[in-house]
């Protein structure tokens, strides 16, 4: 997963209609927004779908941006007390949860109908198959599989929650909508997690 200011600059570069920065967008943030759709979805080809109708709505949204970035003179053409551009922070927030944003929305939207259509109860977050999740991959990293042990005493939501926010780098408030929990929330749930993980490790 690329950093937020990569991202930003890669979200920026789609405002513009830059396909190539999409493929890159595409490319580096799809992976672990499956999971998200697939945790949500328990299926497959429901979850590919979702993922493309949400990254189909960062594109049309993205494009919407421009206008806002643009609104302001920048450079040697603004006047010193005039206002300033807006950044993308200020339209969107954190590049990474508004995408995560589209991904959950989408996913759940997808979710609904299903259940709504075949008369089954909405149950999220419950995957398919654990095999399916990203964390249960069986190609690890040294370094990952010597977190995954010290990990091993925490809930799968939990353990899961810590390795977004420090293996993956994941913002509060990107994980604030992939688990649906306010911020304040989050940091509890982490400060009490990796409480838990120097006990085992002393």
């Amino acid at each position: 997963m690329a950093n937020s200011d990569v991202l930003s600059d890669l979200v920026i570069a789609v405002s513009h209609g830059d396909r190539d920065a999409f493929q890159i967008l595409y490319a580096r943030t799809s992976p672990r927004f499956y999971g998200v759709a697939l945790r949500l979805l328990r299926h497959r080809d429901r979850a590919r779908a979702a993922l493309k109708a949400a990254y189909l709505a960062i594109w049309n949204e993205a494009r919407t941006l421009r206008p806002s970035l643009d609104a302001a003179p920048q450079g040697d053409d603004a006047p010193s007390d005039g206002p300033a551009a807006e950044t993308l922070r200020d339209v969107i927030g954190d590049p990474l949860c508004w995408m995560v944003a589209h991904v959950r929305r989408t996913a759940l939207d997808l979710a609904r109908e299903q259940a709504s259509d075949d008369g089954s109860v909405f149950e999220p977050f419950a995957a398919e198959e654990a095999a399916d999740d990203p964390l249960a991959s069986e190609v690890r990293s040294r370094e990952l599989l010597e977190l995954l042990g010290c990990l091993g005493q925490l809930s799968e939501e939990r353990r899961r929650m810590v390795l977004l926010a420090y293996y993956d780098g994941w913002t509060r408030d990107a994980l604030s909508v992939y688990f649906d929990a306010p911020v304040h929330g989050i940091n509890s749930w982490l400060r009490r997690s990796v409480g838990e993980i120097d006990a085992v490790l002393q």
